[in-house]
């Protein structure tokens, strides 16, 4: 696998990682899609859920980026079995860490999709 060294700024380019965050791309969408669609039930217990996979989601995007900026200089390259543990792995690291930090972004999601359910009586005017 060739690498390319973009004009004046000393960043290495792997080609092939391109097609990979592709891959990524569109499983994220795909996966957004679904809850938008498991969202739009108008189950508050349901809306909380899809939140918190969001988030987990958004996490996960997160770390899939982070780990796009490591170099693969093993000795040994990964296979595809390999990369799809990792890949795994990665998903239980992304939802872990959704349910033990604190980050908040479910509940906020929660409180502005919840205010517009019928029959609400959660308020975020102020």
């Amino acid at each position: 696998m060739k690498e390319t060294q973009e004009k004046g700024s000393g960043m290495t380019i792997n080609p092939m990682m391109s097609g990979q965050m592709a891959y990524d791309t569109n499983k994220a969408t795909m996966e957004t899609d679904e809850l938008l669609r498991r969202s739009a039930v108008g189950n508050t217990d349901e809306l909380r859920e899809v939140c918190e996979e969001f988030e987990s989601l958004f996490v996960k995007m997160m770390l899939d980026s982070m780990r796009a900026t490591l170099t693969d200089d093993t000795l040994i390259p990964k296979n595809s079995g390999e990369k799809l543990f990792e890949d795994q792995l990665y998903d239980e690291y992304a939802k872990s860490i959704s349910k033990t930090a604190d980050l908040g972004i479910a509940d906020m999601m929660y409180d502005q999709l919840a205010a517009g359910l019928p029959g609400s009586s959660i308020d975020i005017s102020s």
